[in-house]
């Protein structure tokens, strides 16, 4: 069997220290999505039963792994992160197999991930547990309790790592619900973990969300919800745990503006469009959902986007050649097309792209101009390889269409005057900006932080981590 290769066994739950025997009625079989004749893995289905356990799992692990010294959860993690490092080809082989993305794609995502999660080991070990003050007297920062991780498929290993890291570290137990189209990415990295931890410290629960989430999520001693994925999905979490202590921290969908301004680098913001427009197939929270350019460059732009996008190499994600994989299903590919439609005889027009490819989930990148503000082509997040692009007459028009919708994720405005940039930027009501960065440029010390309808609670990454996953007591000597 080829190394990688998750579909000749079955992966299970791991609940209570215990990985959970496989049920033969409930083994679901997932397809590799730029393969669709090759299984990618097979996995079986917790219960609702088997989600309750995993949390009370957590809750009984609760005060000891609290009670480990602080060195000792650096140590473990930074362990944690070392082998996922030594393992970086199998891991990049499961995430290529389960997800589609083109090898690069997922070697950039476990480098990434270590990336993120090594700078909150760093971060916990420079500022520590205790903040002093001038007296004796000084803020302690302690645990929340059972945190339940939610992630998602589209970067099936940086979601769980980036998120698992911070919690353990400050001494939460946690419960990890991956999505149910990438389980292998999620085992493979639990199986690295679990070795090194206490039982029940860390759970796993494959499952579908309508089957086992109410369970987690309605659980009384669950303290701690980290979430990412859609904003319908993030909005349902929060009202089923409103009346109760839970913390919440959502990042969900995103509809990010490209503004190309009048002075703007016409070449460097085409590659910006193509790398946060197309990257992952477009399958990425803060990549670029749309490009509004300045009308004076409009044509110009477009013109080289197209070329540019004409040229990118479409197919699976195992083959050296690709540079776009798949969509992550059939559903996705429909959706894909159904939106192309839907603006097309509203009136936009399909410059290039948008053209089905046999054997697995693909569609060929698509460029779309002649949109309008009140298609929801500009509106709605897309998720597939899918750029709508429109004119804007000034830099002021640029900001009112950046501000159109309900998102307010993350945001990029190229142009060679870095303060004008900045002063459009500025007003784009977007929790990350970007000056002649694409959309989805990322600093691990700094937030991944989702306004409007993009986030709810406290952000993603950064100091952020330490603040929601420790509350704080005050601690009065004389």
């Amino acid at each position: 069997m080829p190394e990688g290769d998750q579909s000749g066994r079955v992966l299970t739950s791991l609940i209570a220290g215990e990985w959970m025997p496989a049920q033969a009625d409930a083994v679901i079989s997932r397809e590799n999505p730029g393969n669709t004749k090759v299984t990618a893995a097979r996995w079986s289905s917790a219960t609702a039963v088997d989600a309750t356990r995993a949390i009370d799992s957590a809750a009984q692990a609760a005060a000891s792994w609290a009670a480990h010294p602080h060195e000792t959860r650096l140590a473990i993690l930074s362990g944690w992160l070392d082998r996922i490092e030594a393992d970086t080809e199998t891991l990049v082989t499961i995430i290529t197999r389960e997800n589609g993305k083109p090898r690069a794609d997922a070697l950039a995502e476990v480098a990434g991930t270590l990336k993120d999660a090594r700078h909150s080991v760093q971060d916990a070990r420079d500022r520590g547990l205790v903040e002093s003050s001038h007296s004796r007297s000084h803020t302690r920062l302690e645990p929340v309790g059972p945190v339940l991780i939610v992630t998602p498929w589209n970067f099936p290993l940086a979601t769980i790592v980036r998120k698992v890291t911070p919690a353990l570290l400050y001494g939460n137990p946690i419960v990890i619900k991956p999505s149910e189209l990438t389980p292998a990415s999620a085992v493979a990295a639990v199986k690295l973990l679990e070795p090194a931890l206490p039982s029940g410290v860390v759970n796993l629960v494959l499952g579908h969300g309508a089957q086992v989430g109410p369970a987690l999520t309605n659980h009384a001693a669950l303290r701690a919800i980290s979430f990412t994925g859609s904003t319908a999905t993030g909005t349902a979490l929060a009202r089923a745990t409103a009346a109760r202590d839970v913390r919440l921290q959502l990042e969900m969908g995103g509809k990010n503006s490209l503004v190309v301004l009048a002075d703007a680098d016409v070449d460097a913001a085409v590659e910006a469009a193509i790398t946060g427009g197309f990257g992952c197939a477009g399958q990425w929270c803060t990549g670029t959902g749309r490009v509004i350019v300045d009308h004076s460059i409009a044509e110009t732009f477009l013109e080289r986007l197209i070329t540019r996008t004409r040229e990118l190499k479409v197919g699976p994600g195992d083959s050296p050649e690709s540079q776009v994989g798949p969509v992550i299903s059939a559903a996705r590919v429909n959706f894909a097309t159904e939106a192309i439609a839907t603006a097309t005889a509203a009136g936009a027009r399909l410059r290039c792209g948008g053209k089905l490819r046999p054997g697995g989930h693909f569609i060929t990148p698509a460029v779309i101009d002649r949109v309008t503000e009140a298609m929801s082509i500009f509106t709605e997040e897309l998720f597939v390889p899918v750029l709508p692009v429109i004119a804007a007459r000034n830099a002021d028009d640029a900001v009112r269409l950046a501000n159109t919708g309900r998102y307010g994720l993350s945001a990029s405005v190229f142009s060679r005057d870095e303060t004008s940039a900045m002063r459009c930027a500025e007003r784009i009501q977007a929790g990350m900006i970007h000056v002649n960065l694409h959309t989805a440029w990322r600093d691990p010390a700094l937030p991944v932080s989702g306004w409007r309808d993009s986030g709810r609670g406290l952000p993603e990454c950064g100091r952020f981590y330490r603040d929601f996953f420790t509350k704080p007591r005050a601690v009065y000597l004389p």
